[in-house]
């Protein structure tokens, strides 16, 4: 009985090796490439890589390092045990609930928002889906964590999310807001509270120590194209050597309210006029301090934005005397808000009826 069961091992073993002798070449070349999560975002990181590259319009640019000579370029998530391991009976094991709670996220993505509402979810101010106790995997697809074989260079790139208010809020065509703007409007550019930025990336102290150091920048919001609709943008200034670069971006920070903004936050408001006759100021550097103007912002492309730009020393900021002029980029397939546009945001508004 032995020997017959040895035998019956031996023929399906030399049974499978005659199969793979017989396989195409092509179709072993394309086993041996690998899987499809191998080409998704989380595993080759490339949307950081995609916007910092020189040709590209990112922060190359100023500072001449290849990506592969930087930290960020070790930011992957190369193997599953990253997200869906769990510990059984003092053993590691696979676990499709693991990677389903915010824990698994919350490794790379830290979320301001997710935080607070746990603290605080009857504040009004917390995010109205994380206040529910809804899960980041409620709204994202396991396709977009995976990857579905397709080399996005961004996940901004057309294709590469599935999650869109529109899949839970089916009657989002009645609101009024999507009316009048005629669906060129993004959900967010009413209903997200605040997208904070990153003033002054002191390059350097990354490159020599390992660390990013920064300045928060809250409550500016940003507005800029993408997509085809007007949406919320973060701001990214970076210093290295005196050279400096101006980011905007789309942003989305999971920080959404319930009650979307008054059409007079965005129309008229006091710093389109200022805009127009090139007196506004995002910020200002005061007695050591950082000092934000608050309020909704049209990127208009020219514009100067009189940034102070500051260098890291000590664990103190000082001003850069004469820093070289900054360079610009729309990252994340993103376009300044029009002419056409902006004149539309500075008329005035008719009294209601």
């Amino acid at each position: 009985m032995r020997h017959a069961v040895i035998i019956r091992g031996f023929l399906s073993v030399l049974l499978l090796s005659f199969c793979i002798s017989i396989l195409p070449a092509q179709d072993r070349t394309q086993n041996q490439v690998g899987n499809f999560y191998e080409k998704s975002l989380h595993y080759t990181n490339r949307g950081l890589e995609h916007w910092y590259l020189a040709k590209n319009g990112g922060l190359e640019r100023i500072t001449g390092i290849p990506f592969e000579k930087l930290s960020c370029n070790n930011c992957h998530v190369r193997s599953c045990d990253t997200c869906h391991v769990k510990e059984v009976g003092g053993k590691p094991a696979y676990s499709t609930g693991a990677a389903g709670t915010e824990k698994a996220c919350e490794k790379c993505h830290g979320m301001e928002s997710l935080t607070f509402a746990r603290k605080s979810p009857s504040d009004p101010t917390a995010d109205v889906h994380f206040a529910k106790g809804m899960k980041c995997m409620d709204c994202h697809t396991a396709r977009e964590i995976h990857g579905d074989g397709t080399l996005y260079d961004s996940m901004q790139a057309p294709g590469a999310l599935d999650v869109s208010c529109e899949k839970c809020h089916a009657d989002l065509s009645k609101c009024p807001s999507n009316a009048v703007h005629k669906g060129r409007l993004d959900c967010t550019a009413c209903h997200v509270r605040d997208v904070p930025s990153c003033y002054n990336c002191h390059f350097d102290t990354k490159v020599s120590e390992g660390k990013s150091v920064s300045i928060p920048m809250k409550n500016v919001l940003f507005l800029i194209n993408h997509d085809k609709k007007v949406t919320l943008a973060n701001l990214h200034t970076f210093i290295y050597r005196n050279k400096t670069l101006i980011v905007f971006a789309p942003s989305f920070s999971h920080l959404v309210m319930k009650q979307g903004r008054k059409c007079g936050d965005c129309h008229g408001n006091p710093i389109l006029r200022q805009i127009k006759s090139g007196t506004y100021k995002p910020v200002e550097w005061q007695g050591g301090e950082l000092k934000t103007a608050g309020g909704i912002v049209p990127v208009l492309d020219g514009y100067n934005w009189n940034f102070v730009f500051l260098n890291y020393s000590k664990g103190q900021w000082v001003p850069v005397e004469q820093p070289a002029a900054p360079l610009l980029n729309y990252s994340g397939y993103s376009s300044p808000i029009t002419k056409e546009q902006f004149e539309k945001l500075a008329a005035p508004q008719p009294p209601k009826p």
